[in-house]
């Protein structure tokens, strides 16, 4: 529940923990009902744009500014509300079948945040469009590419999981955003339902994910939609991008 609301269940951790189980290793076909704002999977097996070095090693810092997190004016169209710091470990990262790849052991600093995003013509009181997470994490020497190469990892090779409901949901890799000095987008579907849990015939619900390496520093952007709805592409890639801006303007 955000602010007395039900979140979209795509989410892991602020949202809804996966439990996770019967991966497979193959990506699988793109579902038959699927939506048009899918970008091609041609990308999923490597990033289209080469990371770059992280370069020489920088102090960890003892905390994590809220210019360096995602702002009100950074919304695709407008923010519902102002940004809200949760803890720490407030939104945990997405499952992929169990996988390790946060490298938490060279964690340095982390700070999360919630964004909710609503469309331009939204009114006063109307739901959010989006529930949006940002996790900024800091790394000790090689972790944060580390982390970007075990995430693409992780990914591949869990094409297919089983969700705590039965539910199978399938994760696909989508290449760069162009963002940062690595970047990799992310995409689960699984069988969309109704706003009581009613499955809808021959339709997907979408959930992103975007990670962005900045030097030593990852943003990485959380779009689970807004209850039953379908979070948007499009918004994802935007969100990520100005989330790489405000790490670098932080970071370097």
């Amino acid at each position: 529940m955000v602010n007395g609301r039900r979140v979209a269940s795509g989410f892991v951790g602020g949202v809804a923990a996966l439990i996770v189980a019967g991966c497979s290793g193959t990506e699988p076909d793109r579902p038959a009902a699927d939506v048009t704002s899918a970008p091609s999977p041609t990308s999923a097996e490597s990033p289209s744009v080469a990371p770059t070095s992280a370069g020489p090693a920088k102090a960890i810092p003892a905390g994590i500014p809220d210019s360096a997190f995602l702002q009100e004016s950074d919304a695709p169209e407008k923010a519902k509300e102002k940004p809200n710091r949760l803890d720490s470990d407030g939104n945990a990262l997405p499952a992929f079948c169990k996988a390790g790849y946060e490298q938490k052991d060279q964690v340095g600093v982390r700070g999360t945040e919630l964004l909710l995003i609503a469309s331009k013509d939204a009114t006063e009181g109307s739901t959010p469009k989006a529930a949006v997470y940002e996790n900024v994490i800091v790394y000790k020497g090689a972790g944060a590419t580390e982390f970007m190469t075990d995430l693409r990892a992780a990914v591949r090779g869990c094409a297919s999981q089983k969700e705590d409901n039965g539910v199978t949901a399938k994760n696909f890799l989508r290449g760069s955003i162009g963002a940062g000095d690595d970047s990799e987008l992310i995409e689960r579907t699984r069988p969309a339902t109704d706003d009581a849990g009613e499955p809808i015939d021959n339709q997907v619900n979408q959930v992103f994910w975007a990670a962005v390496r900045q030097g030593d520093t990852i943003a990485f952007v959380s779009n689970g939609g807004w209850e039953s709805g379908s979070a948007e592409k499009s918004d994802t890639v935007t969100l990520a991008t100005r989330a790489a801006t405000r790490v670098k303007a932080w970071r370097g």
